[in-house]
């Protein structure tokens, strides 16, 4: 029977031939990603070989490398065991320049004045006694003239204290006169004593003063030879005794003060060397001597060392300069090597050990032993080898290690 193909009969057969094609094609991209899949299902045991393969290697057993008699000869192969080296090393360290208490001097003057004179700058150089400052007060002349008032008084009492003193011989005299000038003549003696020790700390010479020549005036001399680090007075300024008038550094005893911390303590003892740099250049060019450790903590956690320079440089140092420092200090004794004995090879550190030596010709017979390396000094150097190896019972190779390095590598090409 024959149907009539209407519009919406022409459109339903048209979506069914739509839809049959696309199924055809998700079949074929269905496909095309399931063989894909095999083929990474595939690959996946070679990946599983080439980690085998590695692995394998990493637990390769340990590398040797072996020499004739001839080859052993041309290398001047030379086996020795490690020995125990105390070996020196550096500790880095931080600290000032620094002078003892007694090498700070604060001028001051016992009885205040006035500044007439003051010529000082710091940094200047100052020589022991060399003019500082003048000072004028009249309270100095009153000085003056009571001391000699004072001497003139027990010139009349030495005298009395004379006659009264032959009087009584003659008994004349009542003993109560005597006494009491003798007493008299003791007070005026006490009197100009300490007259002159004032006049002394005024740099006045009691001993030349007279009374032509009373002066208002007095000249503070450096009680030190050294440098002036501050002035904090100025000409005209009324001083009191408790005012300091300059500041004056002596450099001839510098030190070099070190913040040594807690923990390196114990590695540090007087008379170790130090060579340090001062402020902008921290090169170690300068020498110095431990001569004193601290016996107290700063909050820090650092003990303050001192040591003493070597040289004549005192000109050259600032008292509170940075200072950059380097200590020699000793270790405890160490299994050492000379440092031939130690090849370097992708960033390790090697020594070869003899395993065994046989046959007529002999055949050597050495093995690669990976060593960790310390200090260096004086061509040796610290090494830690593995546990099983005994120190003192297995031959190092001490001259020849580089031949073998090279032998072994030729042989891996």
């Amino acid at each position: 029977m024959d149907y009539p193909i209407t519009p919406g009969r022409r459109l339903f057969l048209l979506t069914l031939f739509l839809g049959g094609l696309l199924a055809g094609c998700g079949s074929s991209a269905n496909k095309a990603n399931v063989d894909k899949t095999d083929g990474a299902t595939a690959d996946k045991p070679v990946a599983a070989d080439s980690a085998a393969g590695t692995n394998e290697s990493a637990a390769a057993g340990p590398v040797r490398v072996s020499l004739t008699q001839s080859q052993y000869d041309v290398a001047a192969i030379k086996l020795a065991q490690p020995t125990a080296r105390t070996l020196s090393t550096t500790l880095k360290v931080n600290g000032t320049l620094d002078v003892p208490a007694q090498n700070l001097i604060s001028v001051s003057v016992p009885f205040g004045g006035y500044i007439r004179q003051i010529r000082l700058e710091p940094g200047m150089r100052i020589r022991k006694g060399q003019p500082l400052v003048v000072l004028e007060n009249p309270d100095y002349i009153q000085f003056q003239q009571d001391y000699l008032d004072t001497k003139a008084k027990l010139e009349y009492a030495d005298l009395e204290f004379a006659r009264q003193q032959e009087l009584s011989r003659d008994n004349v005299n009542a003993l109560k006169i005597f006494q009491q000038t003798r007493s008299t003549r003791q007070s005026l003696q006490a009197q100009l004593a300490g007259m002159a020790q004032r006049l002394a700390a005024l740099r006045i010479n009691p001993a030349k003063l007279t009374a032509g020549q009373l002066t208002r005036t007095i000249m503070v001399p450096s009680p030190v030879s050294g440098f002036i680090t501050n002035v904090p007075v100025n000409n005209g300024r009324f001083v009191n005794p408790a005012d300091v008038l300059v500041e004056i550094t002596n450099v001839s005893d510098i030190h070099v003060n070190l913040n040594i911390f807690e923990k390196d303590i114990s590695r540090i003892r007087t008379g170790q060397i130090v060579r340090f740099g001062m402020g902008g250049d921290p090169s170690p060019v300068h020498r110095a001597t431990i001569f004193l450790i601290g016996k107290s903590i700063a909050p820090d956690r650092t003990i303050s060392v001192l040591a003493h320079p070597v040289g004549s440089y005192a000109d050259d140092y600032i008292p509170g300069g940075y200072v950059s420092a380097q200590v020699d200090v000793k270790t405890q004794p160490l299994p050492a090597l000379p440092e031939s004995a130690v090849v370097s090879y992708g960033g390790k550190s090697f020594v070869y050990v003899l395993e065994k030596k046989q046959g007529n010709p002999a055949t050597y017979q050495f093995r690669q032993v990976e060593t960790k390396t310390g200090v260096r000094e004086n061509g040796y150097v610290a090494v830690t080898l593995p546990p099983d190896i005994n120190p003192q019972q297995t031959p190092v190779v001490v001259n020849g290690a580089y031949s073998l390095l090279s032998k072994l590598n030729n042989s891996e090409e």
